[in-house]
């Protein structure tokens, strides 16, 4: 075998999940695409994850779907992906794990195939026969339409949802008598009256009590307290003195 040969022998992808868990437990949160929700709708398995979906929106107009765990104080992994079991190091939805799992570490930009993590614990795992090895370029190639679908559409979606919820809302409260107008405004309005008071006591609270001159003088003029140790220093000194006397 050539130099050229033995480096592209070394270079090749090869990747077998150990299923140990390392990506799982430090997987906070996990992307979730469009693509998603048409396998999971059509298998079933959206009642398993739709407590952990949550809407992200990062300013100006980008809108992300994710998993995320809640925050419980009794969590051994609170890091993790909420569809991980930590106690049996298995994925709950192995079957149908999100297509950022499934394509994980390879990924493809529209014109060559790239890792994503070099430290995965699979890479390097066993062996890849050709079809294996494509079944993952096709994965990431999922992944990457995905990614480009999800982003495309989401924010649209999203936008038209808002849109139609504050047009509901106008319209909710053009509705309303005006002895339930006078009442809702009452209501903010000793709500937003409240929240002024508490903001208050906490500012007496921290604001600790500033000094007068009179104080700085007072601590000017006060001695300092003789401690035991002045005291039998002085005491000392007239046993010396009765002495020479």
């Amino acid at each position: 075998m050539s130099d050229a040969e033995s480096s592209k022998e070394s270079k090749k992808y090869v990747h077998n999940c150990t299923k140990c868990g390392t990506c799982c437990e430090k997987w906070s949160e996990v992307p979730i695409y469009i693509e998603d929700f048409q396998k999971w709708i059509a298998d079933g398995t959206i009642h398993h994850v739709l407590p952990y979906l949550q809407l992200h929106e990062t300013p100006p107009a980008y809108v992300r779907i994710i998993l995320k765990k809640p925050e419980t104080t009794d969590d051994p992994n609170p890091s993790g992906c909420p569809l991980y079991d930590y106690s049996n190091k298995i994925c709950n939805v192995y079957s149908s794990m999100p297509i950022h799992c499934a394509s994980y570490p390879l990924a493809y930009n529209g014109d060559k195939f790239y890792l994503v993590d070099n430290d995965s614990p699979g890479l390097g795992n066993g062996t890849m026969t050709a079809e294996t090895l494509e079944r993952a370029r096709e994965k990431a190639r999922e992944h990457f339409t995905a990614v480009s679908n999800t982003s495309a559409i989401l924010p649209l979606l999203y936008t038209m949802i808002i849109a139609e919820i504050m047009k509901k809302s106008q319209e909710a409260m053009a509705s309303l008598s005006e002895e339930d107008q006078k009442q809702l405004d009452e209501l903010l309005s000793k709500s937003k009256d409240d929240e002024e008071t508490e903001g208050d006591e906490e500012i007496k609270e921290e604001t600790p009590p500033e000094e007068t001159e009179g104080d700085e003088e007072i601590k000017e003029e006060t001695p300092p307290e003789e401690t035991e140790e002045d005291e039998w220093e002085d005491i000392e000194e007239d046993k010396d003195e009765e002495k020479e006397e």
